[in-house]
């Protein structure tokens, strides 16, 4: 079975302090981080178990202070034991319903095979020891990972899961810092419920890593370092993951664009096999979806769209990285940064469309693997936050 049903373990208190935002956001906003560390303060907060990578390159004594943190905290986290966790998130006047839950590591493969949990996306193998090095001397495994499940008959969960029973199991129930919204967490713990649940994902076959593939990278790299020295059982096997319906209508595809800094702008422009389409004002991201296979661009001097009449790839992301791979580049969410950004001297910064839900699943088999950033699950304050831990040291 591919799914592991995980001792779950919360805190009780502070909630709005607790959950921290996914580890691999705000990358290129330190003031973000800085906001979260004053507000946080001196309360208990998984900021104090992960590591920001706008942080990076690892410093070991911070990797050190995680793992104490996590030592010291073992005083007041809470077993919940055996369970799952139903999470209802709710952003910008839209819900998404998820699963806490465990996966096998033996059912997942991060390059591209045929494996049961499959990437979507190409892993960065340099970004896998900063990781592993993290989750080493780990007593705790907390998780920003999104793993999609094709479902469009809600058979796993119904579209409406307001049942009593549900909230009758409520663990938790607040506000998250930084625009995140609102989010409820009810516990399942009967074995009948799980088994069936467990027992329709193995017959929906094939999930998705979404989002955190870089994150589920390094557990499996993990484990296949030390799965040789421990019990085949050993918690470290397993990952903790929220799974989600690609059809909920609170799931959202956003776009990863992209800043290419230190270059000269027209040369680099001039290098792309396309139709310059200028626009004075306003967004290029707007025009998108309305000229086929086209990718956006502002700089300096000049805001417009690239137009490929004949282009080699399928998808826009593709035929952009070709181009930029050669630049050192930098990724960012918020179309507001991008612009701010490729607008200063010797930069670039380009827009990309969003890919399309109803193709997704499709895509992946068709292609096997997108090249690395190719789409967000939604928009920044839309990612998953840590609250939920389990062991990963007996």
């Amino acid at each position: 079975m591919i799914l592991h049903v995980p001792h779950i373990i919360l805190q009780e208190a502070n909630w709005k302090e607790w959950a921290v935002i996914a580890c691999d956001q705000h990358t290129q906003d330190m003031e973000y981080w800085k906001r979260v560390e004053e507000f946080v303060g001196d309360t208990p907060s998984t900021l104090n178990l992960i590591y920001p990578e706008i942080y990076l390159p690892l410093d070991e004594n911070r990797v050190n202070k995680i793992h104490e943190a996590m030592r010291n905290y073992r005083t007041f986290l809470v077993d919940h034991g055996p369970c799952f966790i139903l999470v209802k998130r709710e952003v910008a006047g839209s819900e998404r319903t998820g699963l806490v839950v465990a996966v096998d590591l033996e059912g997942y493969e991060y390059d591209g095979s045929e494996s049961f949990i499959r990437p979507t996306e190409k892993t960065i193998k340099e970004r896998l020891p900063a990781r592993v090095k993290i989750r080493e001397n780990a007593e705790l495994e907390l998780t920003h990972v999104l793993v999609l499940y094709d479902d469009p008959d809600f058979s796993v969960l119904p579209r409406n899961t307001a049942d009593p029973v549900y909230e009758e199991n409520k663990v938790y129930d607040f506000d998250l810092m930084e625009d995140g919204g609102h989010i409820r967490g009810f516990k399942i713990s009967d074995e009948k419920t799980i088994e069936e649940i467990s027992e329709k994902i193995q017959a929906l076959g094939t999930l998705l890593v979404g989002d955190g593939n870089h994150s589920l990278a390094a557990a499996k790299s993990f484990w296949e370092k030390i799965k040789g020295t421990v019990p085949d059982n050993h918690p470290a096997r397993y990952a903790l993951v929220e799974l989600v319906n690609l059809h909920d209508p609170g799931l959202t595809f956003e776009p990863i664009h992209r800043i290419v800094r230190g270059v000269d702008p027209e040369e680099l422009l001039k290098r792309f096999n396309a139709r310059i389409i200028e626009s004075s004002a306003g967004d290029p991201t707007t025009w998108l979806s309305d000229i086929s296979h086209s990718i956006g661009f502002i700089t300096k001097d000049r805001r417009g769209v690239l137009v490929f009449d004949d282009p080699k790839h399928d998808l826009e992301v593709e035929t952009l990285d070709e181009v930029i791979d050669a630049y050192p580049v930098e990724y960012e969410h918020d179309p507001e940064v991008v612009e701010k950004l490729g607008k200063e001297p010797a930069s670039v910064g380009f827009f990309l469309p969003a890919l399309k839900r109803s193709e997704f699943f499709a895509l992946i088999k068709k292609k096997g693997i997108l090249p690395r950033k190719s789409f967000s699950l939604g928009k920044e304050n839309e990612k998953r936050y840590y609250i939920e831990a389990r062991r990963i040291m007996q």
